[in-house]
């Protein structure tokens, strides 16, 4: 990736950064999926409470609650564990948890609102949910190979299945990782 960007607008800025990343994890990003990725780096890495208190209370919460502010904190739970799962992976230690823990909580945000909403922006969360994986590996992209420990980062292959981490690991231990059935997914 390029070390100075020099766009016009903060949204240029984070679209390009996308962009790149995602090119060099080889996953092609729907249009809405990047729109939406982009518009939530942007609205969130300005918010300082990012990640701040345990998430799980946070959804639960958001489950019980009805009607828009349900569907709210919904987004919001679904949008912070997107970026703590690819921006912020080292959170999840830090939290005596696995990445894989707002993996899995993210994507059920996101389902439940798809579940929930029946209007257009219904079809962006099941997106959302199906490429969750595929988005926090573009996230991952951007912080660049050390976002996670070698421990963290198989820890995050055997959760996910995620074949940018694999790749990764073949990169990092050898062609052969895995083929005496250790380390496969």
């Amino acid at each position: 990736m390029s070390d100075l960007i020099l766009e016009p607008t903060a949204v240029a800025g984070w679209q390009r950064l996308v962009r790149e990343a995602a090119r060099d994890c080889r996953i092609e990003l729907a249009e809405e999926l990047e729109g939406y990725l982009v518009h939530t780096l942007i609205h969130l890495t300005r918010e300082a409470r990012l990640g701040r208190g345990a998430i799980a209370p946070q959804y639960l919460e958001a489950l019980l609650a009805s009607g828009p502010t349900g569907a709210e904190d919904l987004r919001r739970v679904g949008d912070q564990c997107l970026l703590l799962a690819g921006l912020y992976p080292r959170q999840a230690s830090r939290r005596l948890v696995r990445v894989g823990y707002f993996i899995d909580i993210g994507r059920s945000a996101y389902a439940r609102l798809y579940e929930l909403l029946e209007q257009a922006n219904a079809r962006l969360y099941r997106q959302l949910a199906e490429a969750f994986v595929s988005l926090t590996d573009v996230l991952q992209g951007l912080r660049g190979e050390g976002a996670l420990s070698p421990l963290e980062a198989i820890e995050y292959w055997q959760d996910t299945g995620s074949p940018v981490q694999a790749r990764r690991l073949q990169a990092r231990f050898g062609p052969h990782w895995g083929a005496d059935g250790r380390g496969r997914h």
